[in-house]
């Protein structure tokens, strides 16, 4: 095994492989990041520049919204595009969240001045309304951020003010002792992400059929394969084989909102094998269908998507979950969001004695702690019926 190339004097290699160069000017220490040693000599050499020119801010001048962008533009070098989006969104509340009277926002304070009481009037007022202006200069008012949104925030700005910290430009990270706010929402999997009842689900199906929905096909195959929405719309005719499915791909989200299809599944658990029972096959076989009278397809194109949406385009959450709220209305039942198709799959395959493993592997959990939260929840119904045949005596 060939070894790996020594690294330059200033430069560290982290475990995810990404190469940092930290250097010092005038007794003040700086890093850049990069894929390779090479990129990472060439930024250090523009930041070098920018400082002699006076057109790097040091850390007195910086504003928390610019060290913000300064760290989310280092993030680049190995954050997939919806990580960065997912950073954006929360950086760009913290940035206009005013955490006083006076109005004065979070973001316009000097990073060096920052204290502990900041952050905590900052975590607080994330959870109010905001007024804010949307690309035209109108006015809005933003709904307050749920409790798991807020500490999402919070635990980000702990990232960033580490680093802030590793950097030399702030004494004390005074985020760190800041602590969660304890969760006073229904947790989603109680709610729109519940597991349907056997009812539920027979309700919803005949609805969703009868009213001849574009999703029907896709609705069947979540229910009997367990897959995310994105894994389903980035199927195509060469990942399905006799049996089962082979899952190598999601769509995720760009940057700036946009939706692809990613070389990759959410975690690296997510490439799996699940096999098919007649339904999903039966599904896949309607959709192909479809497809294929709709858009008057000939020759199969093996790499296209399956599952898509009415135009053709991927599959978005956001029309799916539309169109089954409209269904649950329909049907007169309590609406849910299309995840609730992955744990009522879990929940049929838990009820059916499914080894807690086997499903950690068709669900690609990486961690079996989320595979065993899944068997909790779902035994909850069961517990009462079952204690009534334990013998004690």
């Amino acid at each position: 095994m060939a070894k790996k190339k020594r690294l330059p004097a200033g430069m560290t290699r982290r475990k995810d492989g990404i190469i940092v160069c930290r250097f010092t000017v005038e007794g003040r220490r700086f890093a850049v990041y990069a894929q390779t040693a090479e990129e990472c000599r060439v930024k250090e050499l523009e930041k070098r520049q920018e400082i002699k020119e006076g057109r790097y801010k040091t850390g007195k001048e910086l504003t928390v919204s610019e060290y913000f962008d300064r760290w989310l533009e280092n993030k680049r070098v190995d954050a997939k595009e919806a990580t960065l989006r997912t950073y954006r969104i929360l950086m760009d509340r913290m940035k206009n969240t005013a955490i006083d009277e006076a109005g004065r926002t979070f973001g316009n304070l000097k990073l060096v001045k920052v204290e502990k009481q900041n952050v905590i009037d900052l975590q607080r007022a994330l959870q109010k309304e905001l007024k804010t202006k949307d690309e035209d200069g109108n006015e809005v008012t933003r709904k307050g951020m749920t409790t798991r949104s807020t500490n999402d925030a919070i635990n980000l700005l702990k990232q960033v003010f580490k680093d802030a910290v590793d950097e030399d430009i702030m004494k004390k990270n005074y985020a760190k002792p800041v602590k969660p706010i304890p969760r006073t929402e229904p947790r989603a999997r109680d709610t729109i992400h519940r597991a349907l009842t056997k009812e539920e689900t027979t309700a919803f199906l005949q609805t969703a059929q009868k009213e001849e929905s574009w999703y029907y096909p896709l609705y069947v195959f979540l229910l009997n394969t367990g897959c995310r929405i994105g894994e389903a719309g980035a199927l195509t005719p060469a990942d399905v084989m006799k049996n089962g499915i082979q899952i190598s791909r999601t769509i995720t989200r760009t940057e700036v909102g946009g939706y692809e299809i990613g070389k990759d599944p959410k975690t690296a658990a997510g490439k799996r094998y699940i096999p098919l029972s007649d339904d999903a096959k039966k599904a896949l076989e309607n959709q192909k269908s479809v497809n294929r009278f709709i858009r008057g397809i000939k020759v199969v194109d093996l790499n296209a998507p399956i599952f898509t949406a009415p135009n053709g385009g991927l599959l978005k959450s956001a029309n799916v979950n539309y169109d089954i709220h409209k269904i649950c209305k329909l049907a007169k039942i309590e609406k849910f969001s299309v995840h609730a198709f992955r744990d009522t799959f879990a929940t049929r395959c838990v009820e059916s004695g499914m080894q807690v493993k086997m499903l950690q592997e068709i669900l690609g959990h990486t961690d079996i702690q989320m595979t065993l939260g899944l068997y909790a929840h779902a035994m909850d119904d069961q517990k009462e019926e079952q204690l009534k045949q334990v013998k004690f005596g």
